[in-house]
């Protein structure tokens, strides 16, 4: 895949999800955190944090493609909730 194609690819996901995108709350530091790596040249942690969110993001995507498949019948006996 060539940077082009990355290139594309990302600004095609940032025009289609820019107002889900930018409604996300980091941590605060985050930026300043990017920009000193950034700064560093340490892009090992940089790809490191693409990484973990792209893992998280598979991990997701997985468990809410499973959701209801897995889960027990429900009890027809009531629990502590149920009362």
């Amino acid at each position: 895949m060539s940077k082009d194609v990355i290139a594309e690819f990302l600004e095609q996901m940032r025009q289609r999800y820019r107002e889900e995108i930018d409604a996300v709350n980091l941590p605060d530091g985050t930026l300043e955190f990017v920009q000193e790596q950034i700064r560093k040249g340490d892009a090992e942690t940089l790809l490191f944090m693409i990484k973990l969110g792209y893992l998280l993001g598979l991990q997701t995507g997985y468990a809410a493609s499973q959701d209801g498949r897995s889960q027990p019948p429900p009890s027809t006996t009531p629990g502590p909730l149920q009362a």
